[in-house]
């Protein structure tokens, strides 16, 4: 599932290094290259740095603008030439304007809003209506001040409600990986990729991934750990790529507690629901077959484990050239919490029995004995074996078609 308004909150483009080109080191010479000296230099450094806030404070507000039956939300800047902010409304869509100001000579600024009657999700641009800009929080008499900072990363300080409290602490979360994450990324495209050996390319992509998952991880602590806010329906449908589900679980439960009848409770309702069971992050179907015994088993019986649905058939040559890599997964996971949910699409009770006992498939084995008619094998679109379905502890798809080294690696990551 793809985030819909994805380039509204890209505030740059990361490219990391490419992995084509010439590879120059050779099996003679293994001195290290100018460029890698340089790229190792890179890679030493820790890139966590955290933007400065503004200096100046939020305007207080007069006792006018207190008592205003309007919204106001008043501000001074520093920094770069700012001319005007624009106040946008955030949809999954677009930005849509709401109105405009001009700043004057000191960098205050003001506006008056009487558009809102509940809390909305709004964007103030500087100079124009386009990225980047902060986001804050706007309701039918909500009253707020700002200090911002705007030096190429805009960073601001709030005066307010607990909304904009909350929206501005997850803002500079993410604002502070994605400048880590820029500043890394400008200092690899420096060194020319052609002269880079591969063993360093592999290095830097590693390293790349590991700070956007920093980002993921600390994001994520954010949804899961603060209180019921709008700063979560933000986070979970803007600010990742594929937002894991059980994330946006979250956001809804304590949205729903809090405020039932908004707009982001509803449209996140709406997005889990239209949620595939069998895309990542879906509850995988319940699947309930015989085993060799006559008995039924449910794969849901499995909760609390890892699972591997893995779809097979004794007459599979594929599959059976598989089961030696898949039986030394089990034998060094399953101590881990690891479980194999084995599926056979065979016809012949005999052929499925041998072929397990042949191969040495100590796991669990189910099957209707319908072949390529089978229940299970209809409800998971298997249209060619074998085929895997990685499930977490919830019961959640956590990746299809995994085998071999990549399964390995996946089961790494997880039950380490």
């Amino acid at each position: 599932m793809k985030k819909s308004l994805e380039l509204i909150f890209v505030l740059f483009s990361i490219i990391i290094i490419s992995c084509a080109g010439k590879n120059t080191e050779t099996t003679e010479n293994n001195n290290i290259s100018p460029n890698d000296l340089k790229l190792v230099s890179v890679l030493n450094r820790q890139f966590n740095a955290v933007l400065s806030s503004p200096e100046i404070l939020p305007p207080e507000m007069s006792l006018a603008e207190q008592n205003s039956q309007s919204s106001v939300i008043k501000g001074k800047i520093e920094g770069k030439n700012t001319r005007a902010i624009y106040l946008q409304e955030i949809t999954r869509e677009k930005l849509v304007f709401v109105d405009s100001t001009k700043v004057d000579n000191d960098g205050n600024f003001s506006f008056n809003v009487s558009k809102f009657t509940t809390p909305t999700i709004c964007f103030l641009t500087l100079n124009s209506n386009n990225p980047p800009g902060i986001p804050i929080v706007v309701g039918a008499k909500t009253k707020l001040s700002l200090a911002i900072k705007n030096d190429g990363w805009i960073t601001y300080t709030v005066k307010g409600d607990k909304e904009n409290n909350l929206i501005n602490e997850l803002y500079k979360i993410y604002l502070n990986h994605d400048k880590n994450l820029q500043d890394f990324n400008r200092e690899v495209s420096k060194i020319d990729p052609a002269l880079v050996t591969d063993s360093l390319r592999t290095v830097v992509g590693d390293r790349f991934k590991q700070m956007q998952k920093n980002r993921t991880d600390d994001i994520s602590e954010f949804i899961n750990t603060k209180e019921s806010c709008l700063a979560l329906y933000f986070a979970v449908t803007f600010l990742f790529e594929e937002p894991d589900i059980l994330l946006m679980e979250t956001a809804y439960s304590k949205l729903n507690k809090t405020m039932p009848t908004s707009k982001y409770t509803k449209d996140l309702k709406i997005t889990i629901d239209s949620v595939s069971p069998l895309e990542v992050g879906g509850l995988a179907p319940e699947i309930e077959l015989q085993n060799f015994d006559g008995k039924m088993v449910k794969l849901s019986s499995l909760r609390g484990k890892v699972v591997l649905i893995d779809f097979w058939a004794s007459w599979c040559g594929p599959c059976r050239r598989e089961n030696p890599n898949v039986v030394a997964m089990y034998s060094k996971f399953k101590s881990k919490g690891f479980e194999i949910f084995g599926v056979s699409l065979d016809e012949n009770s005999e052929k499925w029995k041998a072929a397990v006992q042949n191969d040495g498939l100590t796991w669990i084995h189910v099957s209707d004995l319908k072949g390529w008619q089978s229940m299970a094998a209809r409800i998971y679109q298997v249209s060619s074996i074998p085929f895997t379905v990685l499930l977490d502890k919830n019961g959640r798809v956590i990746a299809k078609g995994l085998r071999g080294a990549d399964l390995e690696a996946k089961l790494d990551e997880i039950l380490k």
